[in-house]
């Protein structure tokens, strides 16, 4: 039940462009705000690639899915058949975001065309965008850009793509998300901080305010009064998290956090 739930648990859908079936579902779950943040993905064309042969690995996804190679092949002909359908159906997610009044983002773009005919569409939030030319032209034009914390730990991306630190310590970079990994955010943010470019209330709002305000979460973000008392404790000489408040409520606290609360 989510009363019962230490934190506040929403729902961040991810909606593959090409899964038309699944179309319906999305538009009913976001007019019921079941939905608190859309985003347009699409990994399909990626796929396409690998099937005609330029890029390797499209077992991978098979074995994701569980089926024989063969068989998702013909899968992701079937799905790229419908390509014509695309444009109409993310028109109609968007419309319905807008009206549900949750935020949008878009995933991976790698251009600024791509970039504006998403914000065209309501997409305020670039995760991710494949360029740092693509993310300069997105917080040109106001947008949020998002990059992953563990790429800011790593020292760079695995991908070889560009450095979310330098581009944070640039303005490029707004955000700072888990990127699956959500050790991460608050490593990061000490991390930056101690490069000394940025100070840590601006190191720190790369995985606080920036992201609250980007998801329209106007209750939280920073300590102040008239805000939820969502509160993170860490341990400033190991970079770790000790205790985290919710609601001016306990959610999670190690022995070393009751050991320094308690002294």
């Amino acid at each position: 039940e989510a009363g019962r739930w230490t934190c506040d648990m929403r729902v961040h859908l991810r909606f593959e462009a090409y899964n038309l079936d699944a179309l319906d579902i999305a538009l009913a779950d976001i007019a019921a705000g079941r939905v608190h943040l859309l985003a347009y993905n699409d990994h399909t064309p990626s796929m396409l690639e690998t099937r005609h042969g330029r890029k390797p690995g499209l077992s991978k996804y098979a074995d994701r899915a569980g089926m024989s190679l063969d068989a998702f092949g013909a899968l992701v002909q079937r799905i790229a058949a419908r390509a014509d359908e695309i444009p109409a159906a993310l028109d109609r997610l968007g419309a319905a975001a807008r009206a549900a009044g949750i935020p949008i983002a878009s995933h991976d773009d790698d251009s600024d065309t791509l970039r504006d005919a998403f914000r065209a569409r309501g997409a305020h939030i670039a995760e991710f965008p494949i360029g740092e030319s693509v993310a300069a032209h997105a917080r040109a034009s106001g947008d949020h850009v998002v990059m992953g914390s563990p790429n800011v730990v790593r020292g760079g991306s695995h991908l070889g793509w560009a450095s979310a630190g330098d581009m944070a310590e640039r303005g490029i970079c707004t955000i700072l998300s888990s990127d699956y990994f959500y050790p991460a955010m608050a490593r990061a943010a000490c991390i930056l901080a101690g490069r000394g470019v940025l100070g840590w209330a601006q190191a720190w709002a790369l995985v606080s305010t920036n992201p609250a305000q980007a998801a329209g979460l106007t209750d939280r973000g920073t300590i102040e009064t008239g805000k939820r008392a969502d509160i993170v404790l860490l341990d400033p000489v190991a970079q770790r998290v000790v205790a985290t408040i919710v609601r001016g409520r306990f959610a999670h606290l190690t022995a070393e956090g009751s050991d320094r609360l308690g002294g």
